[in-house]
């Protein structure tokens, strides 16, 4: 029993890491282009004339992949493992019919034993999104710096060559486009937030030894996942890892709730008499159901917990910490400046990464595992 046991544990293993790996590096163009969105100031970049920073190249649209497959499967694996730990812990010891010792369990344990294995697996998942954002970010500054290079245009991006003057009379950001992609110094960050900007000036402000590491990495962002996470860790220390803990929690708390309840009241709603306990949910469902079912859970998912999505971003952003205190005050900043359907940016792009990413992860997850399952049977060197 144990052996087939720890089979089966390896079979799920292996198939789900395999299946988050490939599913996640096949839909990733379309996560870089949320995340861009999200994170781009249209508005600042039409008022004045900023050439687009959007992918040049097919390789620019896989920036922050390392991350984001580095992450799924070290959280599909945590799933996996701590999903199996938490439901063997919550079962209660009981007996067959012929007095043999076997372990049983509940539905009610069997949630609390998923809610368990998803607040784990999310917790691998939070440093590799913040890894993921700032790869991202750091491609779209890139951009930003060779296009106005490349067009001739005398803009700097980062602020730091703008002349001041001495006793500058108005907000920076008010006269000159400051890519939401760079890391603030202290004299921008102030000016950001909207303080008295008189006492700042090229002369008499004191750049701090941090300062001075932003404008290195500013100038020349890095762009690779071992450069990232080095950027991180000296501007921002290992804390820098573990920004947008909270939010994090909150959408994927949000995203399993809300999927499962509209799914099981879509199918309430369509097949009220239906009384088989042969498929999914104790429903047998054609395949058209099937879809239709899984279209409308994903509909309601993108719907509501995008606003939730955009926030995370920002949160997880290279200046959060220095712009944002928490998520409500996130969410309140975003459409102050730049509207309410700011919280929607990305929709379209995440809701067709949730509908492909559903049916390819099934279709993957069963071909890894009968692969599996059949190499796994094969003798080495057998007689054969």
């Amino acid at each position: 029993m144990s052996t087939n046991i720890e089979g089966s544990l390896l079979s799920a293993l292996v198939s789900g890491t395999s299946t988050a790996a490939v599913v996640g590096t096949l839909t990733y163009p379309l996560d870089f282009i949320k995340h861009s969105t999200q994170l781009n100031h249209p508005q600042q970049i039409a008022k004045y004339k900023i050439p687009s920073n959007g992918p040049h190249s097919m390789a620019q649209l896989f920036k922050g992949c390392s991350a984001l497959v580095t992450g799924n499967i070290l959280k599909n694996g945590a799933r996996i493992f701590s999903y199996h730990w938490a439901s063997n812990f919550m079962s209660l010891e009981s007996q067959d019919s012929h007095g043999n010792s076997i372990k049983k369990t509940t539905a009610p344990r069997i949630v609390i034993a998923g809610f368990m294995s998803g607040m784990l697996e999310t917790l691998w998942l939070i440093p590799f999104e913040n890894i993921k954002i700032a790869m991202i970010q750091n491609q779209l500054l890139r951009n930003e710096i060779d296009s106005c290079l490349k067009q001739g245009l005398k803009i700097d991006v980062t602020g730091q060559s703008i002349d001041m003057h001495h006793k500058p009379t108005q907000n920076i950001f008010k006269n000159h486009y400051i890519s939401p992609h760079i890391y603030f110094t202290n004299e921008l960050a102030a000016q950001y937030k909207g303080l008295n900007v008189s006492r700042f000036s090229t002369t008499h402000m004191k750049h701090t030894k941090k300062d001075a590491l932003k404008q290195k990495y500013n100038k020349n962002p890095s762009l690779t996942l071992s450069g990232v996470i080095k950027e991180i860790y000296t501007l921002k220390g290992t804390k820098g890892f573990a920004y947008g803990g909270f939010i994090t929690f909150i959408r994927q708390g949000a995203i399993s709730s809300i999927w499962l309840s509209t799914y099981n009241w879509t199918k309430q709603l369509y097949l009220p008499h239906n009384k088989s306990h042969d498929g999914w949910f104790g429903e047998s469902l054609t395949l058209i159901q099937s879809v239709g079912l899984q279209v409308a859970a994903s509909a309601a998912v993108i719907t509501i917990t995008q606003p939730i999505d955009v926030v995370k971003s920002h949160m997880q952003s290279k200046n959060s910490h220095v712009i944002y205190k928490d998520s409500l005050g996130t969410a309140y900043r975003l459409v102050m400046e730049q509207g309410f359907t700011s919280l929607y940016k990305g929709t379209l792009p995440r809701g067709i990464k949730v509908l492909v990413s559903g049916g390819l992860s099934a279709n993957l997850y069963a071909y890894f595992e009968s692969m599996f399952n059949n190499a796994s049977s094969k003798t080495v060197f057998s007689n054969e």
